[in-house]
């Protein structure tokens, strides 16, 4: 008797032994999962602290700063004398820093004329060509409020189908003009065509540019290259004019919204906004220079030992004339009456946000007697 249980005692060991060997392996396996965790949870966290701090950097990197004093200057408005612009300098905030990007919105003519480089905002109808009905659509646009719409019926190929006139514009320093375009069917590219003249479509063509494809139905941002910005009548266009190249026997619409003039270094990306006790402007027209003997290397790039004099225009300027007009309405970035005039004993403030980097606040008071110009410490 004492043998057998000897024996089944001898069993047991055994079966005690093998249960220890696997939570031994069980304790083994959870501990390595949750190290493997552990690990994986900090080298992410390092990562993420990582792409932060150069993330950081980048955005101190690309800081601007006020450099001098803020000046604010006189004119006459609509028979009334008020703040028409404001100017300041600005260079990088610190030495080797990343360069910010000052592409302004608006530029200044050789006759000292401030203009958009929105050729036209089609927010109203152009002239309609034989076969083709024109008309604007509040419903369908890429920019409020409005798009010019066109259907075209029978036409031939190498055919006009609307023009728009506007003040001549010198266009020299230009190499692109971006335009928003739908068309009801698709076409390839070459169909269409954006011509720019001097004088008129029966005066001298300035430039002819293709339309890339367009889907069926879809929006599409256009930017046509002008292969010679030096050509003649460039420095004078006063027409846009579109073009079919195919011939067309179906009916088909084609929108068209906003056609802007590109500067050689690309759209605006820094934002400039206004405000006072009366009103806000969200983007401002604005235009820079870097004259006065600073550091200029031919671009819009705000670079270590550069200095830009940024002008933010309060009141639209004609230098023809010499004439300063309020805004006409909500949509331009100028003040629109004389009630909001920026004068005497008034606060304001200007923000400039770059794409990238941190906004440069500047709060100011104009002084109690308006001077021609006037600066504000």
């Amino acid at each position: 008797m004492r043998q057998i249980v000897s024996r089944i005692h001898h069993s047991e060991r055994g079966i005690t032994g093998l249960e220890t060997a696997i939570i031994l392996i069980a304790f083994v396996v959870v501990a390595s999962v949750f190290a493997y965790t552990v690990l994986s949870a900090g080298l992410f966290s390092s990562q993420k602290a990582d792409e932060t701090v150069k993330s950081g950097i980048s955005q101190c990197q690309a800081t601007a700063e006020l450099r001098g004093s803020v000046l604010a200057y006189k004119g006459t408005a609509n028979s009334d004398d008020c703040i028409t612009k404001i100017s300041f300098t600005m260079g990088n905030a610190l030495l080797d820093g990343k360069a910010v990007d000052l592409t302004p919105p608006y530029y200044v003519q050789d006759d000292g004329t401030l203009k958009s480089p929105v050729l036209d905002d089609c927010d109203d109808a152009w002239t309609e060509q034989t076969n083709v009905t024109g008309s604007i659509d509040s419903a369908d646009y890429r920019e409020p409020p409005r798009s010019v719409k066109f259907v075209i019926g029978t036409l031939g190929a190498n055919q006009v189908v609307g023009t728009e006139a506007f003040a001549n514009t010198d266009l020299t320093i230009m190499n692109q003009v971006a335009v928003w375009a739908k068309s009801s069917a698709a076409r390839t590219a070459g169909d269409l065509q954006l011509r720019l003249y001097d004088g008129g479509t029966s005066g001298t063509l300035a430039a002819s540019m293709d339309f890339p494809a367009l889907a069926t139905n879809t929006w599409k941002k256009c930017v046509l290259t002008i292969t010679d910005p030096s050509a003649a009548g460039m420095d004078g266009v006063d027409t846009i004019a579109l073009y079919t190249t195919t011939a067309s026997t179906d009916s088909t619409s084609i929108h068209l919204d906003e056609v802007k003039s590109i500067f050689t270094d690309g759209e605006s990306v820094t934002l400039i906004s206004y405000n006072d006790n009366n009103l806000v402007i969200d983007e401002t027209a604005w235009t820079v220079g870097f004259s006065g003997g600073y550091e200029d290397d031919g671009d819009y790039l705000l670079e270590d030992a550069e200095k830009a004099v940024i002008t933010v225009w309060l009141q639209d300027y004609n230098g023809a004339t010499g004439v300063w007009s309020n805004g006409t309405n909500e949509l331009d970035p100028f003040i629109d009456d004389n009630a909001n005039h920026l004068g005497a004993n008034d606060l304001f403030s200007i923000q400039l946000m770059p794409s990238v980097g941190s906004t440069l606040l500047m709060e100011k008071r104009i002084p109690a007697y308006l001077s021609p110009v006037m600066r504000l410490n």
